[in-house]
């Protein structure tokens, strides 16, 4: 299992400042917000240039992510988005973009708007096939793929191996669903994973208040357990947003290596 950290709620942080926090903390990789990734290249260079500095560092680019969900923009526009992270994440040696589906829950959609979405992840896939990079499409609330059953028909609608899960139990958690239980149904299909942890307002989610991944309403030990159990050797992003984003980061990261030592 590798350890990093989610760059999307960094997107006020120049990119050299976001790499200079990975290398410090001794991150294994840097999950990049494709906004940084554009700042890097009107900025500084190209790409290579990147991809080269990260080698150096011993620091890997495990997703580029996206906030293309296929449903709320111009459907031209979400491919072209979806075919500059493909091209980014190839240069960057990154195996995988990530995004959404839709923009609603799953039993609140339309079969129309569903089918739509299958026809476009579809149509993405075979581009990813291209550049040799997968889709990941991250288990989220208020999305297609916001229960283990939803995402695992979702997956088999579009029915191409591109297409992986991103695995989010505290996104889950949101609608009381076990994610042990969730993870099950879906490791088969994950191909990589976002850790967080809140102190939860399930009658308004927006005043629910972040912490550090163990000190939580959710107990994600034991999801750290059955990885370590399974042999997961793919990457697990710490994710926080706000103004103790770093803070969070850097006490869950202490918190998950105590864990790891005493196995």
């Amino acid at each position: 299992m590798k350890l990093s950290f989610c760059t999307t709620g960094s997107k006020k942080k120049h990119i050299l400042d976001v790499i200079s926090f990975a290398k410090e903390h001794s991150f294994d990789g840097i999950e990049l917000w494709y906004g940084h990734i554009k700042q890097y290249i009107k900025e500084i260079g190209p790409l290579d240039r990147l991809d080269q500095q990260l080698q150096e560092e011993g620091i890997e680019v495990p997703a580029v992510s996206l906030y293309t969900d296929f449903v709320s923009q111009d459907e031209r526009q979400a491919l072209k988005d979806v075919q500059r992270a493909l091209s980014a994440a190839r240069q960057l040696h990154s195996p995988l973009i990530r995004v959404f589906a839709g923009n609603l829950a799953s039993h609140r959609t339309s079969p129309e708007k569903w089918e739509r979405a299958v026809d476009q992840f579809q149509e993405a896939a075979r581009l990813a096939d291209s550049y040799e990079v997968d889709i990941g499409l991250e288990i989220h609330y208020d999305t297609y793929a916001d229960t283990p059953e939803a995402a695992l028909a979702f997956l088999e609608d579009v029915g191409h191996p591109r297409v992986r899960i991103i695995f989010d139990g505290s996104n889950l958690h949101v609608n009381h669903i076990d994610q042990m239980t969730a993870l099950e149904k879906l490791y088969h299909t994950v191909s990589h994973i976002h850790l967080k942890n809140y102190h939860w307002n399930f009658d308004n989610w927006y005043l629910s208040k972040p912490v550090p991944v163990l000190q939580g309403d959710l107990q994600q030990e034991p999801l750290l357990n059955e990885l370590m159990n399974r042999q997961y050797g793919g990457f697990v992003s710490l994710e926080y947003f706000g103004r103790h984003a770093e803070v969070h980061i850097k006490e869950s990261l202490n918190e998950m290596k105590h864990c790891f030592h005493k196995k």
